[in-house]
């Protein structure tokens, strides 16, 4: 098999899968579509505007800015081409709560400047050269096309918020951040971990720092499924056994549009066997491609940097060939090389970095990538929507360093295929408003170890699911009742393949990688009910609950020998010349016996009801204080049940099985305020802020302990449940204050987190023998413990009518020192603080010039939640041009 791509077996296996479910999808796409048009016999084909009742305060000022106000308010992203005579119109006042078409109506009247919504979940402003239409009048002032694009409510990728939130954050009761497209491109991300590292709640784990893949903590949690990680929807499970994180995402920051970040639990779609919340990778649409007066649209970045930041390039291109069908593809290509960490301000934790690094460069850190993307999106009616896409990402890297002085490298290939495909249903009837999606994932990472001779080895996940959900919505005495209810269900396979490595003595080396990343499977499946009532404009009132459901199935093998007795207690262990003994054994020692590979199996399953529940209450026009609580259930995942083996290279297993773990539970309160207030100080202000304090208690939490193997008569690792309870805890701020000509935001994160430091043994024991060395203590490769500090400073100003701006960001991160594992003291980090600058020009709409300087002191840390042995690229300076026609 040669390095660089997937097996040819594999990439067979592939190809069918994908066009299996790609078949299978549109069959399911065109059952799907008829459905409105025999609904339709019943359901009156009228065009529906189901805008929801939003507030609005935009005070009387010219049509250009006036037009930005109602753009952050409602929530609808409007785009203006060049217009006509515009500059000596003044619009009305909005103020009090209506539908955002209500707004635009009363914004505009008397004006002269006339609007459409039209069917497909446009608007039209003062239509030029329609003789029809009432913008022809004599007097009448007239603009060329003024689209809303329909990217309203979660839709919208950017907004008023803290580098570019949309304002929908600020409406939901719950601790919810996003990362807007604008806010990933201005970063100039070396690496996808970039984006998240301003996200209050979250910190992206480098522990190894040369795999390019996205390991992410939200709130103390991470691997293992705890937090749901997607990519369009579609859960990305991969997993791979290490001495840092094991469960990562591997995408590309050229084709995301957003990244949303949910941190408590997930009531609805993705909640399925998470603990602590969901992050969801979306990519860009034909709609943030094609300009509003075009039927097709070209977007092309290029950048290049200092200190081995070679090239990062995409090519996107999408057409709209009807109002109802569009057609998206794209291209990225990216290239880094081993950066130079900093030089000032040298960590003393950093003085072991001589395995990473050879004259000031980190070894290893380059990375190269290739990726494309393919989309469909179609509006065959009125009220229904679907899209197909597929997410191609290769990855290419290398793992290693220096060893007592000799060079080892492990290249690595990361390929990962994800195909989601949804749809949306919502006729002109309030009891049907369905969604469903189907989705696949498969993600492949071939290894060539440096062992004599190399040795290929081939790790893979391929997850598949779906989910399909309906709202239904009543109005009552006490106010207007929604009902959220549906399902979803998923099913992850992991496999791990290597050359036969059978020695003459019976052992498989093979299990030193495959019984770390085992072969089995888990299935879950999982329904739901929401109810939330509205009463009124100021009290919000939800309760849910969720069953969920798993089944995990596999087998492994653990090789050993058998005990045999050396010396046998109570046997005289020497005697004198006269025939006495001198002393007696009283100990057993034990000698090399028979080779033994013992396969075990399991197949267990369980269940839990989850309840949760919110209020939120709005005692003043743009300020809502809520509460949340929740249950959330966690099964063991295949790699916890089923590890055994031994280290890579070693056939002796000293890693076996559990069948007897129990699934995490958790329960989290949060307790937070939403505030969006505009026209603060100025007409054109805007203030938001998300401030909440979180509190979760999580019981069984599983790490790896030690287990009694009969077979061998031994005490070897397995994975266990902690006793009592391992609780986090903290408060998290997101905060922006804009007034057009300048901005400033900031986040915050105070965590604590406390472990639970014992755990109780539930499997069998030898008569006599104690349990294990470290008797009840937790022993994992390491427990992350995020720092308890992190805050980020983000302010700027814009200017030639914002065509130019000029931006700062300050980060401070406190030391992060975890304790329980057998390699903690690998992971602990000193605090650090960094700075970076940042700019943007836009020539026109359709080209912008970027700027940015990251680490502008070089600064010379070890990210939080990596190694220390690991530094963090020094000073780099970037440049990009960004094209749109």
């Amino acid at each position: 098999m040669a390095y660089g791509a997937a097996s040819k077996r594999d990439t067979q296996f592939t190809t069918r899968y994908l066009r299996g479910f790609l078949l299978s999808t549109s069959a399911a796409i065109a059952v799907v579509c008829t459905a409105p048009q025999l609904a339709a016999q019943e359901i009156a084909a009228t065009p529906q505007q189901s805008q929801a009742v939003r507030n609005f305060d935009i005070p009387s000022q010219p049509l250009a800015s006036a037009l930005a106000l109602f753009n952050r308010q409602s929530g609808i992203q409007i785009s203006q081409a060049a217009a006509g005579r515009t500059s000596n119109v003044t619009t009305r006042a909005v103020r009090g709560r209506m539908t955002p078409e209500q707004a635009l109506a009363q914004l505009l009247d008397g004006t002269g400047v006339h609007y459409q919504f039209t069917a497909n979940r446009a608007a039209v402003i003062g239509p030029a050269g329609d003789a029809g239409a009432p913008g022809s009048e004599e007097g009448a002032t007239v603009l060329k096309r003024i689209v809303v694009t329909g990217k309203t409510g979660r839709n919208a990728n950017s907004g008023a918020g803290f580098q570019g939130t949309p304002d929908w954050v600020y409406e939901e009761p719950a601790s919810v951040s996003v990362v807007s497209r604008d806010a990933v491109q201005s970063r100039a991300a070396r690496n996808a971990n970039d984006v998240l590292d301003s996200v209050a709640g979250v910190t992206s784990n480098r522990s190894e720092a040369q795999n390019p893949g996205i390991a992410i903590n939200v709130r103390g949690l991470q691997d293992q499924n705890r937090v749901t990680t997607m990519i369009d929807g579609a859960r990305q499970d991969f997993q791979r056994a290490g001495h840092g994180a094991s469960q990562r995402v591997y995408v590309d920051t050229a084709f995301l549009r957003s990244v949303e970040v949910e941190k408590g639990a997930v009531a609805g779609v993705g909640g399925a066997g998470s603990l602590g919340g969901a992050v969801n990778f979306r990519t860009v649409t034909a709609d943030d491609i094609i300009t509003p007066d075009r039927d097709r649209g070209v977007e092309l970045n290029a950048e290049t940097g200092t200190n081995a930041y070679y090239f990062n390039g995409s090519l996107i291109g999408a057409a709209r060939f009807s109002e109802d069908f569009s057609v998206l593809g794209g291209i990225s290509r990216k290239r880094v090389g081993d950066y130079d960490f900093g030089q000032n301000g040298k960590s003393p934790l950093l003085d072991l970095a001589v395995t990473t690094a050879v004259d000031d460069s980190f070894l290893f850190s380059r990375l190269e990538t290739f990726g494309t993307l393919l989309k469909v999106e179609g509006s065959p009616s009125d009220d229904f929507t679907f899209d197909l896409s597929w997410l191609r990402n290769d990855s290419e890297a290398i793992q290693g360093g220096l060893v007592f002085g000799d060079l080892r490298d492990d290249p690595q290939n990361y390929l990962n295929n994800t195909v989601s495909s949804s749809f949306e249903w919502d006729p002109d009837s309030e009891l049907i408003d369905l969604k469903g999606r189907l989705w696949y994932n498969r993600v492949v990472n071939d290894e060539l170890r440096d062992y004599t001779p190399r040795l290929p080895i081939t790790y893979a996940m391929t997850s598949f699911g779906g989910s399909l959900d309906n709202t239904s919505r009543f109005e009552t005495a006490l106010g207007d009742l929604s009902l959220n209810y549906g399902g979803e269900a998923y099913s992850d396979n992991g496999k791990t393949t290597t050359p036969p490595l059978v020695d003459d003595q019976g052992f498989d080396e093979a299990y030193g990688y495959k019984g770390l990343n085992p072969v089995g499977r888990r299935s879950m499946t999982s329904a739901f009910l929401n109810a939330t009532l509205e009463h009124d404009d100021w009290l919000e009132v939800g309760a849910g609950l969720r069953y969920d459901r798993y089944r995990l199935k596999g087998f492994t093998e653990v090789g050993g020998r058998k005990p045999r007795y050396i010396v046998v207690p109570g046997v005289c262990g020497y005697f004198y010349d006269d025939g006495e003994c001198a002393y007696y054994d009283e100990d057993p020692v034990y000698g090399g016996g028979e080779a033994v590979l013992e396969r075990v199996d399991i197949d267990k399953s369980g269940g839990a009801l989850l309840p949760s529940a919110r209020i939120a209450v709005m005692p003043f026009e743009g300020i809502q204080p809520f509460v949340t609580y929740a249950h959330t259930y966690r099964p063991p995942s295949v790699m916890e049940a089923l590890t055994s083996g031994g280290h890579p290279g070693d056939a002796i297993a000293t890693y076996i099985p559990n069948p007897y773990l129990k699934p995490e539970r958790g329960r989290t309160w949060e307790l937070g305020i939403n505030i969006a207030r505009d026209g603060l100080f100025t007409a054109g202000d805007s203030l938001r802020l998300k401030t909440v304090y979180f509190d979760r208690t999580i019981q069984d939490y599983i790490t790896l302990g030690n287990g009694y193997f009969a077979t061998f008569d031994k005490n070897l690792f397995q994975h266990v449940n902690l006793d009592g309870d391992t609780t986090m805890n903290g408060v998290e701020i997101e905060a922006s204050y804009d007034m057009g000509s300048a901005y400033v935001g900031a986040s915050y994160t105070y965590l604590k987190t406390d472990y639970a430091d014992t755990y109780s043994y539930s499997g069998p024991t030898a008569s006599g023998t104690p349990l294990a060395a470290s008797g009840n203590t937790p022993v994992p490769s390491v427990l992350f413990v995020p720092p308890e500090n992190k805050f980020t400073l983000d302010a700027g100003i814009r200017l030639f009518e914002r065509k130019l701006v000029l931006g700062g960001r300050a980060t401070y991160v406190s030391d992060s020192k975890p304790t329980v594992g057998q390699l903690a003291g690998l992971f602990n980090t000193a605090g650090y603080k960094v700075f970076d600058i940042y700019g943007s020009y836009s020539f026109s709409d359709s080209a912008k010039l970027r700027l940015a300087i990251n680490n502008v002191t070089d600064e010379q840390y070890a990210p939080a939640l990596g190694a220390f042995y690991y530094p963090a690229p020094g000073r780099t300076a970037t440049v990009s041009l960004n094209f749109k026609f």
